[in-house]
């Protein structure tokens, strides 16, 4: 009887473990800021002014590209007007943002173009046209991002 469990259990785990697929699920860690501010490229805040969507919302190449109307910059120099693309699907790590809501947006390049995704500390803020403070910041986040950030530059 025992030998019998042995081998049913034995053949059950052999099937999870040599039938198992890989899943491509989006993994990431918590997004510090310091981290990212670090390995950004740009780190600003705007509003989306434009969403460009690639004909194929399923094709992993093609991404959406957000068009944000940026005021401030964290990092980098930022034109008045900053292009973001990221991954059509959340499960690709894929961010969505709002037309019209105001971002803090933590931006890298890759493959030439500025990118990001849910992996960063990238987060919607209240509106307004001044630098953020803790009161713009979401239910929830760590209002030491205002102090990690530094000082904010006026986008022009």
């Amino acid at each position: 009887m025992l030998r019998r469990i042995v081998i049913s259990l034995t053949l059950v785990l052999g099937a999870l473990v040599f039938g198992a697929t890989p899943s491509y699920a989006c993994d990431c860690m918590a997004p510090t800021v310091p981290a990212h501010l670090k390995s950004s490229t740009l780190v600003f805040t705007g509003t989306v002014k434009a969403v460009r969507l690639p004909k194929d919302p399923w094709d992993p190449v093609k991404p959406v590209v957000y068009t944000f109307r940026a005021d401030h910059a964290y990092k980098g120099k930022p034109k008045a007007v900053v292009a973001v693309s990221t991954h059509t699907q959340s499960a690709a790590c894929g961010s969505r943002f709002s037309r019209g809501a105001r971002y803090l947006v933590f931006a890298y390049k890759r493959e030439g173009r500025l990118t990001t995704n849910i992996c960063t500390p990238t987060m919607k803020v209240a509106h307004g046209k001044g630098p953020i403070t803790v009161a713009d910041l979401p239910k929830g986040a760590d209002p030491n991002t205002i102090k990690q950030l530094g000082r904010p530059r006026k986008v022009r």
